[in-house]
Parts: C-alpha cells; structure tokens; sequence
C-alpha cells in the first residue's frame, strides 16, 4: 500500500484479551504485509501460544499488553507493549519496550497504536520507548532496514522499507545495529581450516564437543547463554523456566543433536543452537496448520527437507573472550554446524544476530565465507515525545496561522562596570523551528540589542620634530 497518510474511517484501538483477540492480532500482519511476495505469515498456532495473556514464562513474569488496530471492524495494524522487569532491574534506564509492529503504511494508523504503547508504558512509570522486541531481547529483536526482497529466515522479522520510516517519523531514533550473514555450504572450507589449526593446538584434545542432549543439557546451554551475553549490550538473562518453553517450541523442528555444546577440561564453555529455516516449510500455509498444513509441514521438514538453515545462538563464556581457547572453541562450534547442515543436505546457512561490534564472531562467519544480507536497527524514543504528538492531535490544541515561532525581546540592558546585562523573555508559539533555527534566530536577536560598541578613536601621528 502506498504511503496514502489516509484518515478515512476512525482508528479504534483494542486491547487484547481473548482468543479471539488473538486471531485479530495474527491478521494484522497479513493485512499489513500479505502482499508482499518476500513475506512469510506467521503461524497462527505459535501466535496463540505466545500472546495469548499469561499464557508463557515471559508474560508471567512481566507487565505486557497486545494492541489491535481496527478500521470498520477490521485489523490495520498491531503492537506489543511491555514492562520488562529483568531489563529494568540490570540497566535502570526507565524504559518500557515495543514489538510485534505489524501495519498498514497510514499515520494514522501507526499513531493511534504507538499512543496506545506509550500510554500503557506511562501508566508503569517508565520514561522511555524502546524496540522492537518480540517480546525480548531473547527472542526476535530489531526492525530490518537492510536485505528488502530477500525472504526471512526463520524468527527473523521481515518488513518492508516503510516502518523504518514510520519510526523515523515518530521521532525514534536508531541505537544499535545486529548483522545477518549467509553463505553457501557447498563452497564452504571452514571445517578443514579449523580441523588443521586443531591438529597443531597441543591442547586441542581438552577441548571437546557434545550435543546438547540429556536431563541437565538445558541447564547447561541456559548457563552458558546467560554468561556468554551478560556483558553484551542490551543483555538480559534467560530464566530456565522461558528457556524450557522456547526449547518445546523448537523441540518440533529441531534435530536434537543441533544443539552443542563446547567443553573445556570437562566444563562448558561454548554454545552452538542450529535450526532449518521454519519459513521455507510453510511460505505457503498462510499460517494455519489445520486441516492439511501439519502434514505439509512434517514431509517438508522430515522427509523433503528445506534448504535453508540458521544459528541464531553462537558464543563462548565471557571469561574465555579474546583466548584462545574461546576463539577455538567458538571455530569449532560453527565449523561442527557446517557439517551437521551439509549432511542434512542443507546449501545456504545464515548467522544472525549480531551484535555491529562483535568482531570476533563477524570475523569467524565472514570466514566461512559468508557475506552480509540483513540488517535489523533497534531504536528508541521518549515517552514525554509521544505524549507531546498525542496532546497535539486533539480538539482544541491551539494552532496559530503562518509560521508563527518563538519570539525574543530584549525588555532592558543595563551596563556596570564595563559588564552588558541583557535582561530577556521568550514568547512561544505554537509550532517550533528546529534547534538549529532556534539558535540562530535568539543570537540574532542578542545581537541587535547589544549597544555598539564604543570604538576607540584613532590618534594622528607625531609630526616629526624637523
């Protein structure tokens, strides 16, 4: 839809509640994007099982509320609102968070749903806006700015150039880029490379790996995670209850032995989580698993196979960053998964996300080869900036004609011992200039008030004595 900034029908905006709410909230991202050939449609099932409120680890453990945007009883858009403690508690920043962004290109639709956010996010006594996190930094993150018309890979967003835009308009401003590379498997000589560096590492045979797989695995790949992003930006950590549910959600289309795990002298210090690419198998589903896309999915998975596979989880603990023995250890991981994929008969292979200063990890994976195909951007904004548009848009907020800005009189100057005083008031108008302006239209004033400066008189030269 092209960008029509249309007003036609009233916006009305629905909390989510119910199950039917829910199927609301899922058609908005088809309404939004169905027409695009690159986009995938969400699962219905996984939407329910995830945004249906209480009903995961997350959304228990935190203040969170769904959106619905509805024009003449239809879905426009969505959002997701939410109040993360852990966040909160490891970086103090006052700020609440957004995800699930799915709507049609209207300002009015993209305003009436951020409005929604940002209400439910003051109403928690938070400060800022931030995101998109769906419905964590753990789970999908980020809006893709980079990689349009390629197809996403598996929990990864897709979204077309607009909502950049969008976000740009409502003032959010860019704070930190994550990075997705993908190479070509056949092609691919990262396990020789890394079996020959192995072979001349006196130590190589302390450092083993295992696939993740037992009663105490997931303890282990959650201690691992947790430690090995603690210092990362944005960090928050995993409660094992969250990574319980997130791994029978996956339990369905992911090999067991795709996840590994790195030992050094019997402690593990690496993690390595591989997935097939989910979107692949049901691109042409329209998200509903009933009555015949289950057995699309299974043969498509099982038997079929898919082309495509990702590893969004790489890293090693932060004890063991910049060593070799993490820089070893994380080689070996990804070269391990290279051959799991290939065997599976896999041909493409993407890494994502990471972090934009990550060189250690980019550096590894540019190494398979593999070369940058998206980029996802996290962004944030002011509550007291979306308040602010809100207060504008209603009924009675004073609109003055022409370009009325603010206005500086100089009411009085004094002079005193050779010091100017400048005594001065700002009357303010309705619409503001930029600071820019601003700026330069008060120094323009000061310096038409100041008095001329009293120029010392230039004495006539001595007449020579002769």
């Amino acid at each position: 839809m092209s960008s029509a900034r249309a007003t036609a029908g009233a916006i009305q905006i629905k909390p989510v509640a119910t199950r039917e709410d829910v199927t609301l909230f899922w058609r908005a991202s088809l309404v939004a994007q169905g027409h695009d050939p690159a986009f995938t449609p969400p699962l219905l099932k996984e939407t329910v099982d995830v945004l249906t409120p209480g009903a995961t680890p997350f959304a228990r453990a935190n203040e969170g509320q769904s959106f619905v945007a509805l024009r003449g009883g239809e879905p426009v858009g969505r959002i997701y609102a939410v109040k993360h403690h852990a966040h909160l508690e490891k970086h103090k920043d006052g700020a609440g968070h957004f995800g699930f962004i799915e709507a049609i290109d209207d300002d009015a639709v993209w305003d009436a749903l951020f409005e929604a956010a940002a209400a439910f996010l003051r109403e928690k006594g938070l400060t800022k806006i931030g995101g998109p996190y769906s419905a964590s930094v753990n789970h999908e993150c980020g809006l893709q700015v980079e990689g349009f018309g390629a197809r996403s890979t598996t929990h990864t967003n897709y979204a077309p150039p607009y909502y950049a835009a969008q976000l740009t308009r409502l003032g959010f401003r860019p704070v930190k880029d994550i990075m997705g590379y993908e190479g070509d498997l056949a092609t691919s000589r990262l396990p020789q490379r890394v079996a020959k560096a192995r072979a001349k590492w006196s130590d190589s045979p302390n450092l083993v790996l295992k696939p993740a797989v037992g009663p105490d695995a997931l303890a282990a790949v959650n201690d691992v995670y947790n430690d090995a992003w603690s210092h990362n930006w944005g960090s928050v950590p995993t409660m094992l209850e969250e990574a319980k549910f997130l791994a029978e959600m996956a339990a369905d289309i992911m090999p067991k032995d795709w996840a590994t795990l790195a030992y050094w002298f019997d402690r593990p210090i690496g993690v390595l989580c591989m997935a097939p690419d989910l979107n692949e198998a049901i691109r042409d589903l329209k998200g509903r698993l009933v009555p015949f896309g289950w057995a699309k999915l299974l043969w498509r998975l099982k038997v079929s196979g898919v082309s495509r596979t990702r590893v969004p989880i790489i890293g090693v603990r932060h004890a063991y960053r910049g060593t070799r023995v993490g820089a070893m250890a994380a080689s070996a991981l990804l070269a391990d998964a290279v051959l799991k994929a290939r065997a599976a008969g896999m041909k493409r292979l993407e890494v994502s996300w990471m972090l934009e200063e990550n060189r250690p990890i980019l550096n590894l994976v540019r190494g398979m080869p593999a070369t940058r195909t998206k980029v996802w951007r996290l962004r944030e904004g002011a509550l007291a900036a979306a308040a602010r548009r809100h207060a504008r848009r209603q009924p009675g907020y004073p609109r003055l004609a022409g370009n009325v800005e603010r206005y500086v009189k100089v009411v009085d100057t004094e002079q005193s011992s050779g010091m100017t005083t400048e005594m001065f008031h700002v009357e303010m108008g309705a619409s503001r200039p930029c600071r820019r302006q601003r700026a330069s239209r008060l120094r323009a004033r000061l310096r038409a008030a100041r008095p001329p400066r009293a120029r010392p008189r230039r004495r006539p030269p001595e007449q020579p004595p002769w």
